[in-house]
């Protein structure tokens, strides 16, 4: 569908895969991934109109954006764009200093206060509880890796939620241990639908590790964001998360529940593992500045004849 602004634009990014043009502009969309081709079951989309939309797209756009390499080819391969015409320009990771350089004292109360979680005392996940974020297989490993730090999962509860957290209502999420000579039940895994970001930000430089098993992403920000706070991250060896996260992170196979559980382990009983990974982490951060991201965006459009500060 055609759109006609009063001033048109030299430029016209859509930042997402929409059936829109503005005649007469040079019509850019960005294509974070395509799960719903690559991981069907993962997603509800209709997903013979979504092959329709993007190979329209692709073949009307005058340039195709997108966040990674596995991406780029993906675009390439199932879509069968031109290689000229797919550009890979990453992500950022930019997280205030408000929140992120927070005095520890203040983040860790806050966790405390907030969750009753011990800093450094807990495991991590935040995103959405759905099929793609492979919940369900990091609960089975965490409880199979039977760590004593519970695990905290923050997101919000999205399409097939049920069946990706059905173990949250088993008996063996529980422990019992002896407080000051009477016996204390415990939640091994807890449920946090919602924390607001300044809480987020300080749940996440509070965890022990952040676990990020995903079955695909475009890109992978959670486990980017961990990184830069400088928390030890465990991903997934598969799609963009390689590229992302480097040699900064423990990679494993997302479908394999037992290498899942021995990562665990290991960044549970090796604080020096934790302490590399730590250090890693910013460092890896750096290459995904936002200050970079401009560069690489603005080389984009140089080399389609546009200016950044243009229309």
């Amino acid at each position: 569908m055609p759109v006609r602004l009063p001033q048109r634009p030299d430029i016209m990014h859509w930042t997402y895969p929409l059936p829109l043009k503005v005649p007469g502009a040079k019509n850019i969309y960005t294509l974070h991934d395509l799960v719903p081709l690559r991981l069907p079951h993962t997603t509800l989309d209709v997903k013979r109109r979504y092959l329709r939309l993007c190979r329209m797209l692709v073949r009307e756009a005058d340039h195709i954006v997108t966040v990674s390499e596995a991406s780029r080819n993906d675009i390439i391969s199932l879509l069968g764009a031109d290689p000229e015409k797919v550009t890979n320009t990453w992500q950022a990771v930019d997280i205030p200093a408000k929140f992120a350089a927070k005095p520890e004292a203040l983040a860790r109360a806050e966790v405390e206060g907030s969750t009753g979680l011990a800093w450094g005392g807990y495991f991590l996940f935040f995103g959405a509880i759905e099929p793609k974020k492979n919940v369900g297989r990091l609960i089975e490993a965490y409880l199979a890796s039977e760590s004593p730090h519970p695990l905290v999962l923050v997101g919000k509860r999205a399409w097939k939620s049920e069946e990706e957290l059905r173990l949250l209502f088993d008996d063996n999420i529980r422990w019992i241990s002896e407080e000051n000579g009477r016996l204390v039940t415990r939640r091994k895994i807890i449920l946090l639908d919602y924390a607001p970001f300044r809480l987020l930000v300080s749940l996440i430089r509070g965890a022990r590790a952040v676990l990020f098993p995903s079955l695909y992403e475009g890109f992978g920000l959670p486990a980017l964001e961990a990184m830069s706070l400088g928390v030890p991250v465990l991903t997934s060896n598969t799609a963009s998360l390689p590229e992302v996260v480097g040699d900064a992170a423990i990679q494993v196979d997302p479908y394999d529940v037992q290498a899942l559980a021995e990562g665990i382990r290991a960044l549970d009983a090796d604080a020096e593992l934790r302490a590399r990974l730590s250090r890693a982490g910013p460092k890896r951060a750096e290459e995904f500045s936002l200050e970079r991201y401009d560069r690489r965006l603005a080389a984009l459009y140089a080399r389609l004849g546009l200016s950044a500060e243009g229309g």
